[in-house]
């Protein structure tokens, strides 16, 4: 795990590392209507708060898999009375099931200009709240932030997902190389006037008690 800051705020988190391994153990075992939803029990919280809060109209999830979390956002969009439309993007995506609530996109999250057309996203009403939870890589990552940094109106959000993966013990999630960190640093250290990392969702349960530390992003 490196030692990182932005805007003045490190990456740490009050999770203890044991007890994060422990709710990682449940996390991937996480299910939404049959289907698997891969994401902490804070961060769903959060979601809800932040929905509550902002009242988005278009939902744009990079990162798809099965689409448990596409589902669980139309869903949560509906319950809040929002007339919202999600949209998701995956290299191979693996959606079972039609919404018409959820419109699912092939495509390559470094190459997002290829997989959605400019008229597509004009077409995409305001609030939105962008969740970058694709590759973990910096790279990736950097590239989804870049992508909607032009496209993005005051005031919508941009999440980017599992920064916590420096966090956790296992082998496998040294892979990563703490890129969802990096590149949130890199991007906000060029564009920080621009964005306010959301201290009050990332610290609603204590300080970074989130997979996504620092990473609860308003656009200015």
């Amino acid at each position: 795990m490196r030692a990182l800051s932005v805007l003045g705020r490190s990456f740490d988190s009050a999770i203890p590392r044991k007890l994060l391994d422990s709710l990682q153990s449940g996390v991937m075992r996480n299910s939404y209507r049959g289907i698997p939803f891969l994401k902490s029990p804070f961060d769903i919280c959060l979601y809800m708060q932040l929905i509550s809060r902002l009242k988005p109209l278009t939902v744009i999830e990079i990162g798809t898999k099965f689409g448990g979390s596409a589902l669980w956002f139309a869903d949560m969009l509906t319950v809040h009375g929002l007339a919202g439309r999600v949209v998701t993007v995956d290299i191979k995506p693996q959606v079972q099931f039609i919404d018409h609530r959820i419109t699912v996109k092939e495509g390559d999250a470094r190459s997002l200009n290829d997989a959605i057309t400019d008229d597509f996203m004009d077409s995409l009403p305001h609030p939105w709240l962008v969740i970058e939870d694709s590759a973990h890589s910096f790279e990736t990552t950097l590239a989804v932030l870049r992508y909607f940094d032009p496209r993005l109106a005051p005031g919508d959000y941009i999440v980017v997902e599992d920064g916590v993966v420096s966090y956790l013990s296992g082998k496998r999630y040294r892979q990563y190389e703490d890129g969802p960190n990096l590149a949130i640093k890199q991007f906000l250290a060029a564009n920080g006037e621009r964005y306010l990392i959301d201290t009050e969702l990332c610290d609603y349960f204590g300080y970074n008690v989130t997979y996504n530390p620092n990473a609860w992003l308003r656009r200015r």
